[in-house]
């Protein structure tokens, strides 16, 4: 598979994105296992995502529940591409929105 050379349609990011504002706390850290099968559903999705196979998502746990702030989630592609989508906190009950999805890793907010 290979990954669009744009930026991601806004369209296709307001779909996702209302696919992912589901929750993904449980308490001060994100619930990085929920947060992963998301995003994994969210690009499998034909209607609002790519259509495509993932192998796995690996978000990182730890990511403390903080509206505004942003952390990357790796995505391996069934065909054996990997990708990283960067996802935002939205708010205090942890709503996830998806921002990004490239093929090279984001630069550290700072």
């Amino acid at each position: 598979m290979t990954l669009p050379r744009r930026p991601l349609a806004a369209p296709f990011l307001v779909a996702l994105a209302a696919l992912l504002v589901t929750g993904c706390g449980g308490g001060t850290d994100i619930d990085y296992v929920k947060a992963s099968e998301t995003v994994r559903a969210s690009l499998e999705s034909k209607r609002e995502g790519f259509g495509v196979e993932v192998e796995s998502v690996e978000c990182p746990s730890g990511v403390k529940v903080a509206p505004g702030t942003h952390f990357e989630c790796t995505v391996r592609f069934a065909d054996g591409t990997v990708a990283y989508a960067r996802l935002r906190i939205r708010d205090e009950k942890a709503d996830l929105s998806l921002e990004a999805l490239s093929p090279h890793r984001f630069e550290p907010e700072g």
